[in-house]
């Protein structure tokens, strides 16, 4: 017979080597695509720049100091005060950089770890064993730890977080409620639904004990229960004010200073994040839809009692507020993993699911259903992020035969596929045809004899602007005193050699 404490050490160990070949079969060292990318650029700039200064390494400054032509997704780096900066926080970026002493292909598999103590956190709470699985394989925390980003931390760190506030409620210890202060208060570092989260527990505190129990409004906000928090949060709106002249830091700079919404576009993007809603590229995979064991959980609990079950109470109303206060605030939907928003809500959701799981396993047809679904759900995602790092290794490898002291391109797959490259690489992006002047402008001040320039061989309706924008390149090259060689074609890049007559 296996002891409960043996059984528990089995499945943190079983499910985070799930993980961990996972990375291996995709090689996540390698992966590196959007996100992921700018974040180890951002990582490597800051630890090869020794913390002097926070802004992204850009070989071709010169060529482009303006940063218009940027080899990376536009609207994750942007020029802000002299600076290049990501749209990561200077939290996740910076505890990375401290362990520059390990080879930066080794950092995605730290995940690992952060998913070994969730789990246990969660057999902890008395998880039962299929509930963990559901929570951890079936939902958007496996995905979101796959690949290098600040997910695992943030999902650990709010968790804790959540679960000594949840003690602290129960007991009322002055322990718990400073643990659980310091913990969210850490994780709004790396992301901002920590704030959120913060704020779901305390009004469910609030109506709970004053509203129900008719406690005294003086004796909630007791100091010791948000100072902590408070502290830390003013620390951080403090340093994003000094650093980017916006409290909330850069990921708020890029996601609403950029973008006009109305309530009908608000709303469709909640949709998308906890079900789905079609767009023109794919349908998206929300919360809900990726896991409905979750949605079968809200129709259970309408018949649990809860004047019997106050702690449960605490945790379905903290879900509420919280997926209320995503709905209201959420900048986008998201292009790939939807309900990225919603993953630190699975872990009060399933003390929920905890309690009413042997109810939905009762309705062997809807339990083996969901269960079924969960895993195509989860195997669908696993094939994109195989295929994907595939591709791109292909891709890198291609235009590792490309060599030239400044490459020019007109797509943004070419460009990022240069990947950490472009911390030493020239690479510039002419992604619109009126670029074309700016850029034979900088050239010309820069006296560049030569550039390569790129294109996807293989053209589709999505490629039309970097269509115009090649033919812009190669139509004004003779004005400007280039003569550009015929293309040649690879396996899947066509590329020419355009150089200077005089320089």
């Amino acid at each position: 017979m296996i002891s409960t404490k043996n059984h528990s050490l089995y499945s943190i160990i079983s499910i985070s080597i799930v993980l961990l070949i996972t990375q291996l079969l995709i090689r996540v060292d390698l992966f590196y695509i959007s996100d992921p990318l700018i974040k180890w650029i951002q990582v490597v700039s800051l630890w090869n720049q020794n913390w002097t200064t926070e802004s992204i390494l850009f070989p071709a400054k010169d060529m482009d100091p303006l940063f218009l032509m940027s080899p990376l997704n536009e609207n994750f780096v942007f020029l802000h005060q002299d600076r290049l900066i990501g749209q990561y926080p200077i939290g996740f970026t910076f505890l990375y950089s401290l362990l520059g002493i390990i080879k930066h292909q080794y950092l995605p598999y730290l995940n690992f770890i952060y998913l070994a103590l969730l789990i246990h956190l969660m057999s902890k709470n008395k998880f039962k064993l299929p509930v963990i699985l559901f929570a951890i394989l079936g939902t958007v925390i496996f995905p979101l730890l796959i690949d290098f980003s600040e997910n695992g931390l943030f999902i650990l760190l709010s968790a804790y977080g959540y679960y000594f506030l949840f003690k602290a409620f129960e007991s009322n210890q002055t322990k718990d409620w400073i643990f659980g202060n310091i913990f969210i208060g850490l994780s709004i570092w790396l992301r901002l639904e920590g704030i959120l989260l913060f704020a779901a527990v305390q009004v469910t505190i609030f109506y709970i004990e004053v509203v129900i129990n008719k406690k005294s409004v003086l004796k909630i906000l007791h100091p010791i229960r948000y100072t902590i928090f408070a502290l830390l949060l003013f620390s951080f709106l403090l340093w994003n004010s000094f650093s980017y002249t916006d409290p909330l830091g850069t990921r708020h700079l890029t996601n609403f200073g950029r973008f006009e919404k109305t309530i009908l576009d608000q709303f469709q993007i909640f949709l998308s994040i906890i079900f789905t809603f079609p767009k023109k590229e794919i349908w998206t995979l929300g919360f809900f839809l990726q896991s409905p064991i979750y949605l079968i959980t809200i129709l259970k609990i309408n018949k649990i009692d809860f004047k019997n079950k106050p702690t449960l109470l605490f945790h379905l109303l903290t879900t509420i507020i919280f997926l209320v206060l995503v709905g209201i605030t959420s900048p986008n939907d998201g292009l790939t993993l939807n309900g990225r928003y919603l993953a630190i809500m699975v872990f009060p959701f399933t003390f929920i699911l905890n309690e009413v799981f042997s109810d939905i396993q009762n309705e062997k047809l809807k339990y083996y259903s969901v269960m079924v679904w969960t895993i195509l759900c989860t195997i669908f995602i696993l094939i994109v992020f195989f295929f994907s790092s595939k591709e791109l290794k292909k891709l890198k490898a291609e235009l590792s035969n490309f060599q030239s002291n400044l490459v020019v391109t007109t797509s943004e797959v070419l460009s990022g596929g240069f990947t950490l490259d472009l911390i030493e690489k020239q690479v510039l992006c002419v992604r619109r045809d009126f670029l074309s002047h700016y850029f034979y402008y900088n050239l010309k001040q820069n006296k560049y004899p030569d550039f390569l320039l790129l294109n996807l061989k293989k053209e589709t309706n999505m490629s039309e602007e970097e269509i115009d924008s090649y033919n812009a390149i190669l139509n004004e090259s003779n004005s400007n005193g280039y003569i550009c060689t015929p293309a040649k074609e690879s396996a899947k890049i066509k590329s020419q050699k355009c150089v200077h007559q005089n320089f």
